[in-house]
């Protein structure tokens, strides 16, 4: 299968000394305007649109994760996805293996923070970019800002060469940085990152355990 792009810049966090990114200056744009000017995703067509919205309507959902990540709401027909190469963390496909979403969380302790940085969103969101903008098989990238259940979040937006898209939010809660990132088509994307936004928490209620 397919091997998952977001896994080295989101693994990364767990085993990265950041001092090494720290004079790096890169970092995700806090401006809004810059999605606009930074992406030229190609326009679907009307029929794809009416395909998008059917796809909303009634469509079955399911609630996974765990207490270290959170959790949210996906369609229940998507099912575990595993890396050979991976562990630890929490990974569901459409069965393509090519939309592909994952959930980290990383604490203070976890991502090796600098002497002299602050461990905080802003600070992991900032060398998850770094981390992709070492990678030759990026189109572009951009930063926003937006909001995860109500909190503060960092989106890493990007566009890889092959026409792939890739997402990332991190956001703080607590003493923890979690991230949730999203790869795959500009279709599923737009209501996949939308549903995650709304639907994250730590509240586990319902949430299936699949092994």
């Amino acid at each position: 299968m397919k091997q998952s792009y977001l896994l080295g810049a989101v693994l990364v966090l767990t085993s990265l000394t950041l001092a090494s990114c720290a004079n790096s200056g890169q970092k995700p744009s806090q401006s809004s305007s810059s999605t606009s000017s930074s992406a030229q995703v190609k326009k679907k067509s009307s029929n794809s649109s009416s395909k998008k919205s059917k796809n909303k309507t009634n469509q079955e959902t399911k609630r996974v994760g765990s207490p270290e990540f959170g959790y949210i709401d996906i369609p229940s027909k998507w099912i575990k996805f595993f890396d050979a190469e991976v562990e630890g963390l929490i990974q569901y496909t459409d069965g393509s293996a090519y939309n592909i979403v994952t959930m980290n969380a990383v604490s203070k302790a976890e991502a090796e923070v600098a002497d002299g940085e602050t461990f905080n969103a802003e600070t992991i969101a900032q060398h998850v970019a770094y981390n992709w903008s070492q990678k030759d098989n990026i189109e572009k990238m951009w930063g926003s800002k937006s909001t995860v259940s109500g909190r503060e979040a960092f989106q890493i937006n990007i566009i890889l060469k092959s026409g792939q898209l890739a997402n990332t939010l991190v956001f703080q809660k607590d003493d923890k940085v979690y991230i949730l990132s999203f790869e795959g088509d500009e279709e599923t994307l737009d209501d996949f990152i939308t549903n995650m936004k709304d639907t994250w928490s730590l509240d586990g209620k319902g949430a299936v355990s699949e092994k």
